[in-house]
């Protein structure tokens, strides 16, 4: 809805008016007093809504009283919510701590008991081969013992032969040894004789 309420339709451009200078009362039209009235009514029912100096100042003081409010909540909010979330994360450290603690006990106790098991059988094959080696010798020498021993048995069994009568000096009787003779060779003529 527009400003004015009053219906004043298009300007005619061809009425012309008398001017104003002349007799120093209001214009020849009576629509002037009429619009001027309409104006004053709304005026003097708009302006009483308006809002004063003094009721911009008391807003200012009610917003920034609100606001100092508000911002002293936010702050009360976040300072419990900044504790809440230090508290929650020293508790989920002191867990982990805990839980970390307890996984490397139980990870050392188990090192301790693969290491020990380790130990005990490198000592259980050590001990085995070196009962293998033991065993390998005292065969080889028990063995060893049983030959001499047969070996002597059969020497006593049996009867000492007659000593042998010293060979004759082959030196002095015996011709100078002589070589075989070679092989003929292929294409040569053989000897005959």
């Amino acid at each position: 809805m527009s400003m004015n309420a009053v219906p004043s339709g298009p300007p005619e451009p061809d009425r012309k008016d008398a001017p104003l200078e002349g007799g120093g009362g209001p214009p020849h039209d009576g629509d002037t007093e009429r619009r001027l009235a309409v104006l004053e009514t709304r005026f003097d029912t708009i302006l009483p809504t308006l809002a004063t100096k003094a009721d911009l100042a008391d807003l200012r003081v009610e917003i920034n009283g609100k606001m100092d409010k508000l911002r002293l909540d936010l702050s009360g909010e976040m300072s419990g919510l900044r504790l809440d979330l230090y508290e929650k994360m020293n508790s989920l450290r002191l867990d982990l701590n805990e839980k970390m603690s307890g996984l490397r006990l139980d990870l050392n106790e188990k090192m301790d008991k693969v290491s020990s098991d380790l130990h005990t059988a490198s000592t259980n094959t050590v001990k085995w081969c070196v009962g293998i080696a033991v065993t390998l010798f005292v065969s080889i020498l028990g063995n060893g013992l049983y030959v001499r021993t047969q070996i002597n048995d059969l020497a006593a069994r049996q009867t000492p032969a007659p000593p042998a009568p010293p060979a004759p000096d082959r030196s002095a009787t015996s011709p100078a040894p002589t070589l075989p003779d070679a092989p003929p060779k292929p294409g040569a003529a053989a000897d005959p004789g």
